[in-house]
């Protein structure tokens, strides 16, 4: 959660994790679907929003999961921010980009392999992590925000990792952020990882306004 929020800036002041989306700020509707097997919580912070979200979390726990933060005091990229949690993790973990809405449950799936990313197809791939899956459904290729096609298959910003993420150190990209998908690449070369591509059900993105009024209509349909 240390991003900056720019995009939606001119529509909301603060985090957009803190957003309310049809009643629920949007970090709270993915942390309401976190499976059993997650013990604790590790938020990364930083960036102009560090102190809000401190401070809605102040009580250092979310329906009884222990909070611990940690922060990322230069934004290089979501790997780079992941990365800040190296030696806080025991096993397996989740990593989330919680300022996305998910109506369906995404975890069931994605826990059913080792290692795991969630995807979805859109129609404005280039704005995104790009996925290639063989036929397999393993990841083959990733990219992030490509000038040309690819592929309509992206990154909703959820995947399941071990402690082989933190080891798979990358240059930074030429956009000067460590990427993930630069990441995941490393993991299935060098470590012969497999990264299943699971695709969701359903993945509401929360960058503007018209995206907004999308997904809180989606999600007072599927209450009703």
């Amino acid at each position: 959660m240390a991003g900056k929020g720019t995009r939606m800036a001119k529509y909301y002041e603060g985090p957009k994790q803190l957003l309310p989306v049809a009643g629920k700020p949007i970090v709270e509707r993915i942390l309401d679907q976190l499976p059993d097997e997650v013990d604790d919580l590790i938020f990364v912070v930083g960036g102009p929003h560090e102190a809000k979200l401190r401070e809605y979390f102040t009580s250092g726990e979310y329906q009884g999961r222990k909070v611990t933060f940690v922060r990322q005091a230069e934004q290089l990229g979501v790997a780079h921010a992941f990365w800040q949690a190296e030696g806080m993790t025991a096993g397996r973990w989740v990593g989330i980009l919680p300022d996305d809405v998910y109506g369906v449950n995404p975890f069931e799936k994605l826990l059913q392999h080792e290692l795991s990313i969630l995807a979805h197809r859109v129609p404005n791939p280039e704005a995104f992590g790009v996925l290639v899956a063989d036929k397999e459904g393993n990841l083959v290729r990733s990219v992030e925000k490509p000038k040309e096609f690819v592929s309509d298959l992206v990154w909703t910003g959820l995947m399941v990792m071990d402690d082989r993420f933190f080891e798979a150190k990358v240059e930074p990209s030429a956009r000067g952020e460590y990427e993930s998908p630069d990441v995941w690449m490393k993991l299935a070369k060098d470590y012969g990882a497999k990264i299943k591509v699971v695709e969701a059900e359903q993945w509401l993105p929360v960058n503007d306004k018209p995206q907004l009024e999308e997904a809180e209509r989606v999600l007072k349909n599927l209450s009703t």
